[in-house]
């Protein structure tokens, strides 16, 4: 019976559509959290936190869980690698959705581009649990996840694929073939990583999507063939309370 954490990337105010209405009669369809990732972009820090406070907060259930999302980009959309500066992007992105009422204990990296110095920051700031890892995809703009673990692990201080001491909790995001299990993949895609994991007793299957693309369908079916395989759905912090005891 496999623990399955759904993710949702929430970057809509930098997009034409939100789907989150339609994702969250999905959630109460089946009576599922999910985690929302809400995104704290360099260009506009408050526009995510704004439009789920005016549009969404409302609506979506108290069992669901809120992360902070960032993609590590100054004001001028460029990516930043200095450590020190980057710290100062999670106290920023942590501090913005302070602003909306929400203490974010989970957080993604945007490009999935955490780097090792991030954790200290992140740990050290009350997270606990992240979900950045994608073991040997494919996609890798910025870092190589080539290696890592596919099941939660805490990871090294030095080498973020490798096991280590770190407080924090690492649930990587479901792999195959060097695909990735985001809903806007398609459903064949996804349903390829799914069956493997399911074949293979993977406890933990994170699924990731994003909030601007309509992958609802592809949503339906993916807990549709989960439930039949007895998974329960919890959010990533709830992991971290099982993978503690």
């Amino acid at each position: 019976m496999p623990t399955v954490a759904i993710t949702l990337d929430c970057e809509a105010a930098d997009y034409p559509r939100c789907y989150t209405q339609e994702y969250i009669k999905v959630a109460e369809e089946f009576t599922i959290p999910f985690t929302w990732m809400i995104q704290v972009s360099g260009k506009d820090p408050m526009a995510n936190a704004q439009l789920y406070y005016r549009e969404y907060l409302h609506r979506i259930p108290s069992w669901h869980e809120f992360g902070l999302h960032l993609h590590f980009e100054d004001g001028y959309g460029r990516y930043v690698e200095d450590p020190r500066e980057r710290g100062e992007l999670i106290q920023t992105g942590k501090d913005m959705l302070k602003q909306v009422h929400i203490k974010p204990t989970a957080f993604r990296a945007g490009s999935y581009a955490l780097i090792p110095p991030d954790l200290k920051y992140l740990e050290d700031m009350g997270f606990l649990v992240d979900s950045s890892a994608i073991p040997n995809a494919e996609h890798r703009p910025f870092v190589d996840w080539d290696g890592a673990p596919q099941r939660p692990y805490h990871p090294s201080y030095d080498d973020l694929r490798k096991p280590g001491e770190a407080r924090i909790l690492m649930v990587p995001i479901a792999t195959h073939n060097g695909k990735f299990a985001y809903l806007d993949q398609g459903w064949d895609t996804v349903q390829a990583i799914l069956t493997h994991h399911l074949e293979q007793g993977t406890p933990v299957i994170c699924i990731g999507g994003y909030d601007y693309h309509d992958s609802v369908e592809v949503l339906r079916e993916a807990v549709l063939l989960l439930k039949k395989h007895n998974a329960r759905f919890t959010t990533l912090t709830q992991i971290v309370s099982e993978y503690t005891l």
